[in-house]
Formats: C-alpha cells, sequence, structure tokens
C-alpha cells in the first residue's frame, strides 16, 4: 500500500495561508478515533499520489511519523481543476465494512472490434478492509462486437464478500458494428467534397 505524509494541522493558520506555504488541508476520521484529526499535507507530493490514485484508493497515511491504513474519501481541487485543495480519508477497521469506489479502467481501448461506448467509470460496493478493490480492468481489445456488459457480469459482482451497491443491470459498457455510408451518402459526400475543392480552386486564382 502506497504511502503519503501529513502532519497535525496548526488551526491558528487558515487554508489560505498554508496553501501559500504549498501544503494542502485535510482530514481523516474514523470510529476508533477520539476525533477526527485535522492534517496539513505537502501540495506536490498530493498530486503525485494521486497521479496514480484515486477517491476510494487504499493508503497508508504517515501522521507525524505514525502509520494510518485509510481510504480516500473526497479529493477536491480548484475551480480550474488544475491544483488540490483539501482531501479526506476514513480509517480502516478490519472488522467494520467501508463503502468504496473502484475505477473501471479499460484497456487496448485502441484495438476495440468496433465502436466502444462507455457507459459508467465506477462502481460502487462495501466491504471489509481486505476485500477493498481499487481498479477493475477490461481488456475491450478481447470482447466481440455485440457484447454488452453490465455491472453483474464483473468479477466484483461475483465476489461474496463485496456488497455491491451500483444497480447490477447497470449498464458498463457496450460494442457495436461501425457504421458504414450506404453507396448514396458516398457519393452526396464525394460530390460535397468536390464541390467544396472547386470552390477553394476559383478562389485563389
Amino acid at each position: 500500500m502506497a504511502s503519503l505524509n501529513a502532519k497535525t494541522r496548526d488551526m491558528s493558520k487558515k487554508a489560505k495561508t498554508l496553501r501559500r506555504e504549498g501544503l494542502i488541508t485535510a482530514s481523516m476520521c474514523g470510529k476508533d478515533l477520539p476525533e477526527s484529526l485535522s492534517l496539513v499535507i505537502d501540495a506536490n507530493e498530493a498530486t503525485q499520489f494521486m497521479k496514480n490514485h484515486h477517491v476510494g484508493s487504499e493508503a497508508t497515511l504517515v501522521v507525524d511519523g505514525k502509520d494510518y491504513d485509510t481510504m480516500i474519501k473526497s479529493a477536491d481541487k480548484d475551480h480550474l481543476n488544475t491544483r488540490f485543495l483539501d482531501m479526506t480519508f476514513q480509517h480502516l477497521i478490519a472488522t467494520e465494512k467501508v463503502k468504496g469506489v473502484a475505477e473501471i479502467v479499460l484497456l487496448n481501448e485502441d484495438r476495440t472490434n468496433g465502436f466502444l461506448t462507455r457507459d459508467i467509470s465506477t462502481v460502487e460496493y462495501k466491504a471489509y478492509p481486505k476485500d477493498i478493490v481499487d481498479k477493475i480492468e477490461i481488456d475491450v481489445a478481447k470482447l466481440p462486437i455485440g457484447t454488452e456488459l453490465t455491472v453483474a457480469d464483473l468479477d466484483i459482482a461475483k465476489n461474496k464478500d463485496i456488497d455491491v451497491t451500483t444497480p447490477l443491470d447497470s449498464s458498463v459498457l457496450h460494442i457495436a458494428e461501425h457504421q458504414h455510408m450506404d453507396a448514396a451518402a458516398e457519393a452526396v459526400l464525394e460530390a460535397d467534397e468536390e464541390a467544396a475543392a472547386e470552390k477553394e480552386a476559383e478562389a485563389a486564382k
């Protein structure tokens, strides 16, 4: 599990001041914690960390040198979506189920056998920490034309230790044949292209 460093926040400093110092605000909650912890994280470290993680990912949060097994619950960015402003974490307890979000990652999209339509990008679920799913990978190059995948078809939905909360009949993706223009449509397109070329030629004289 990847780790991310954090420090206890100095509550006398406002968020804007902390951001000018290159820090972002953060917090960690958990039923086994006496109270939520207010934290700060180096902004650059958070940005690098989130390149390979997302909301729903597990992370070892190192707070003032102490390790906590956590799940990323939120990661807020500015209105330009260019930098992180705040993150929240949930401390994981081995005997308690947690709400999670698994990211759907499509592999080999450039080798899809037909026209690919993607309908959802995440699956929500509840599970114990040992069963947390970070990513669901689907190799679309192996799927034939006519494939229609729903959440029920995914391995996560077939795992008896995981309670999927996204409706099982939700469409994940489907692959259709590439549509080809008939001869008449192609002739019209060619005529339009020729007419446009002639106009350009006339204008160039």
